[in-house]
Parts: structure tokens; sequence; C-alpha cells
């Protein structure tokens, strides 16, 4: 087993690639998890605790993973709004994904910045997803997240991060 340490970048894109599986072969969330994030979580569990965040990085992959899409139906509607004639089924999968993702993580986890978050799953997109997927996941999670901290809906605390 390796020793190297597993960042919280690659906890993203396996929990993506994770989701996209279960997406794809309909199989359920434990089926997947135990197929593709068993071995990785086993590894987290043995790291060297992640000092400064609220979760262990074992519990920041499974709870990305088993809720980034509880609130779905939501999330499309936000995005709906934001992407102006666009159906919601005519965005690829990939990019709803890393939408549904990048905003469960802005709204749960408290002490990751906004910044930090969008970036990650640019990065991600830009990896996984098509050349202009970028700038289309970008624009939309941007406004979203506008209008987000505008009606207060998220909390950020933690060392140098603030509410507003």
């Amino acid at each position: 087993m390796s020793t190297t340490p597993i960042s919280r970048r690659q906890i993203r894109t396996l929990v993506f690639q994770a989701l996209y599986a279960r997406e794809i072969s309909g199989e359920s969330y434990d089926e997947v998890f135990q197929k593709l994030l068993e071995e990785t979580w086993q590894k987290v569990l043995l790291q060297k605790p992640n000092k400064g965040f609220e979760l262990s990085d074992a519990d920041f992959l499974k709870t990305l993973y088993y809720n980034s899409l509880t609130d779905r139906e939501l999330y499309d509607d936000w995005i709906k709004t934001k992407a102006a004639n666009w159906e919601i089924h005519r965005i690829a999968i990939l990019d709803r994904l890393l939408m549904y993702m990048a905003l469960y993580e802005i709204l749960h986890f408290h002490d990751v910045p906004v910044k930090v978050s969008l970036n990650e799953y640019l990065e991600i997109a830009k990896e996984f997803s098509t050349p202009k997927s970028n700038h289309f996941i970008n624009g939309i999670l941007d406004n979203i997240q506008h209008q987000l901290k505008a009606e207060g809906k998220i909390e950020k605390r933690g060392r140098g991060l603030r509410t507003n």
C-alpha cells in the first residue's frame, strides 16, 4: 500500500468518477463505493489527520460521495435559472455532476472557501469534460454562489473565512 498522502483534489476526482459510474451503471451507492472507493477510503483512514478542516479526509470522501446528489432537484432548478436557453437534460451529465458536487461543498463544508471549491471543480472539468465546459460551469456556479451569498445561504467559518 502506498504511503503517499491522498489530496483533497484526488478525493474530489475519485468521488466524481464514482458518481459518474453510479449514474451510468444504475448500481446502488454502496455497490459503487465498495467497487471504486473502499480501497481509497481505507488508505485515507490511515493518513495523518489533515489539520485545519472540520472533517477528516475519510469523512470528507464519504460525505461528498453519499450526499452530493441529495438535493439535485433543487440544484437543477438553480442551474436552469442561470443556464439561459439550456434544458437541464441537455447539459452533459459530467458537467451536472461537477456542479452538484461544487454546490454541495459550498453549502455544507463550512471550512472550505467558496473560491477553493469552485477552482477545484473547474480543474476537474478541464481534465474530464469538454474544452468549453469549465467556462460554462464557472459562469453558472459563479452566478449561483453570488445569489446564495446575497440570500445568506452560504456560511463559512474558521480561520480566515467569513460568512459574507
